[in-house]
C-alpha cells in the first residue's frame, strides 16, 4: 500500500464522476470528507480489507478493480463479487462489528477510505446520499439473491458461461471489441463456483466452439451473443 503521493488527494480533483461521494454530497461535505479521507494506491493482490477485521469505515473505488471474497470450509474462497470504480467496499460489515468479506486489489487500485464517524455525519446531513446508497444496497443484495438462486440451477458450462459475461461488464464497460478479460483461472472459477479442472474443460469447449479465444491469463470473448444465449433461460440477459 502506498499513502505518500495520494494521501491529500483532493475530491473536488477527482476525475471519478460516478463516486457517491462528489455525486450527492453538497459541497461542504465534499471539502470536509477531503480533508479527512485516506487515499491509498494499492498493487495487484494487496489486501484492502480482511474478513473478520474491525469495521472502521468504508471503502470508495476512486481507480482500478478489486475482487470480493468470502472464506468457507477448509479455507476455500469464494469470489462473491467483481467491483471497478466508483463502486464501495465493506458496506456489507458497515453497522456492524467486523467485515464479514475480504477485498483484494485485481490490478493497481486507487481507494479512498472514509472513516466510521465521518461517514456517520454524512449520511445525516446528506439525504440524498443515504437514500443512493440505500438503493445501492438494495441493487447489490438483489444480485446476490438472483446469483445465489441461478447458480443452484446452473451446470457447469452455463456457471462459465455466466462469469464470463460477469467478467466482461467490469472489463469493458464501454463494450468495446475484442472483449478482453485478464483474470487468474483460480478466480474465475472461485467466481463460477465450480473447480480450476471444471473451469479448463468447459473453457476448451468454448475455445473449440470458437465462442472465446485464450491466451495465458487472457481471454478473448469472441461471441457474446452465444454466451448469452447459453444463460438466456435464467433470465440475466
Amino acid at each position: 500500500m502506498i499513502k505518500s503521493d495520494v494521501e491529500k488527494n483532493s475530491c473536488k480533483a477527482c476525475l471519478t464522476t460516478d463516486c457517491f461521494i462528489s455525486q450527492f454530497c453538497n459541497s461542504e461535505y465534499i471539502s470536509l470528507i477531503s480533508d479527512l479521507k485516506e487515499t491509498s494506491i494499492y498493487r495487484e493482490n494487496q489486501f484492502i480489507a480482511h474478513e473478520g477485521n474491525a469495521v472502521l469505515g468504508l471503502f470508495f473505488i476512486q481507480k482500478g478493480k478489486v475482487k470480493v471474497i468470502s472464506s468457507g470450509l477448509g479455507g476455500k474462497t469464494q469470489v462473491v463479487r467483481l467491483t471497478k470504480q466508483g463502486d464501495i467496499i465493506g458496506h456489507r460489515g458497515y453497522g456492524g462489528e467486523k467485515y464479514p468479506i475480504s477485498a483484494i486489489a485485481i490490478e493497481e487500485s486507487t481507494i479512498c477510505f472514509i472513516d466510521n464517524d465521518t461517514i456517520y455525519k454524512a449520511f445525516m446531513d446528506n439525504p440524498e446520499l443515504t437514500y443512493e446508497l440505500m438503493m445501492y444496497y438494495s441493487r447489490e443484495l438483489r444480485k446476490s439473491e438472483f446469483k445465489i438462486k441461478s447458480q443452484a440451477q446452473m451446470n457447469v458450462r452455463e456457471k462459465v458461461a455466466d462469469a464470463l459475461l460477469c467478467c466482461n461488464s467490469l472489463y469493458n464497460i464501454n463494450n468495446d471489441y475484442p472483449y478482453l478479460i485478464q483474470l487468474t483461472r483460480q478466480d474465475l472459477a472461485d467466481l463460477a463456483g465450480i473447480n480450476t479442472e471444471q473451469l479448463s474443460r468447459i473453457l476448451s469447449e468454448f475455445k473449440k466452439d470458437d465462442i472465446i479465444s485464450v491466451s495465458k491469463n487472457e481471454i478473448c470473448i469472441r461471441n457474446q451473443e452465444l454466451l448469452n444465449e447459453i444463460i438466456s433461460p435464467f433470465g440475466i440477459v
